[in-house]
């Protein structure tokens, strides 16, 4: 069996984070929901990023440290990074430089703008503010990003199947 890539393992753990979360609709448990569902297309974005810019998981210069993280040259030098959600338009905006960022941009629309307001910080407070109502948007872009992730590894093209995950 071939070694697992970096981006194999971001694509496995987006399945495993939105299988979480849709456990945990279910069951009414909000805050955990947007939890998974933030990280879930967070790593199904990081697997996008490996495969259709020139995102990389090669040590960063300019003193070859290891990366944890994808990341992209800026034009004006040195990286940009990739960590956790909310990504500023600034940071997307260095994606549109990249041989397929364009594309890859256009084809996430708006959808990451239901992310405005998450945060991985999340998960130490009391979250009163998480509700069925602000776990929706997280959701329906969730499962977008994972139907465009899904089809661009079966096809290899950045197109949306239009089933329900």
């Amino acid at each position: 069996m071939p070694e697992m890539t970096t981006e194999d393992h971001y694509a496995s753990a987006a399945r495993r984070h939105y299988d979480d979360a849709r456990y945990l609709c279910k069951r009414k448990r909000w805050p955990n929901a947007d939890h998974h569902l933030g990280f879930a297309a967070e790593c199904a974005l990081k697997s996008l990023l490996l495969r259709y810019t020139e995102a990389s998981m090669n040590p960063k210069p300019p003193k070859g440290k290891q990366a944890n993280k994808p990341w992209i040259p800026k034009p004006t030098g040195g990286v940009q990074e990739y960590g956790h959600l909310p990504w500023a338009e600034t940071e997307l905006a260095v994606l549109a430089t990249g041989r397929q960022g364009q594309h890859l941009l256009a084809a996430l629309g708006d959808q990451l703008s239901a992310f405005a307001n998450w945060t991985e910080q999340d998960r130490y407070h009391h979250c009163d503010h998480i509700t069925q109502e602000t776990v929706t948007p997280l959701h329906d872009a969730t499962q977008f990003i994972l139907a465009l992730h899904e089809s661009a590894r079966i096809t290899g093209t950045l197109e949306v199947f239009h089933e329900r995950l």
